[in-house]
């Protein structure tokens, strides 16, 4: 079977993904992803671990996903409503209004925290670093947070 024939039998894969993690603008940067992801599955797969959709589906989620986060890390502006569309994407097992919900009563400065350490897996360092501040003020955001955090009630939580 030849690339063309692979990219004819998959494209409504590639089109699936996209639509699940709310790929509104870009789409044609997307679908290129997951073209070229694609073409990596084709490269990469080997038969006797299993099937070759479910690898190319991976690698095509992990791609889109890969390039989504990268596009959050690099916005210097605060969470835009198409951001805060992207990011239940990210977080597949958590109940989404909840952590929307939660983040509204942050300010900006203690979204990006949030985003950035709890989301992202970003050490302190690299969102000072990204913020052009020092580490000390990023602690400060963290504590803040935190402290309206800590006053949410569980229920809000999805606690009993």
């Amino acid at each position: 079977m030849t690339f063309e024939q692979v990219v004819e039998a998959y494209k409504p894969m590639i089109v699936s993904i996209m639509k699940k993690l709310h790929v509104t603008n870009e789409w044609d940067e997307y679908y290129q992803i997951g073209l070229i992801a694609l073409w990596e599955a084709s490269q990469q797969f080997q038969p006797e671990k299993g099937s070759f959709s479910s690898f190319a589906y991976k690698k095509m989620y992990w791609a889109m996903l890969s390039h989504l986060r990268k596009q959050l890390r690099t916005k210097e502006c605060a969470l835009t409503d198409e951001m805060m569309h992207m990011l239940p994407a990210m977080l597949p097992n958590e109940d989404w209004m909840v952590v929307e919900d939660i983040l509204n009563e942050l300010t900006e400065r203690q979204r990006k925290w949030v985003i950035g350490y709890v989301i992202e897996q970003k050490s302190l360092k690299t969102i000072a670093e990204e913020e052009g501040v020092p580490i000390g003020t990023v602690k400060q955001w963290r504590i803040s947070a935190l402290k309206k955090l800590r006053n949410i009630p569980s229920e809000r939580l999805g606690g009993n």
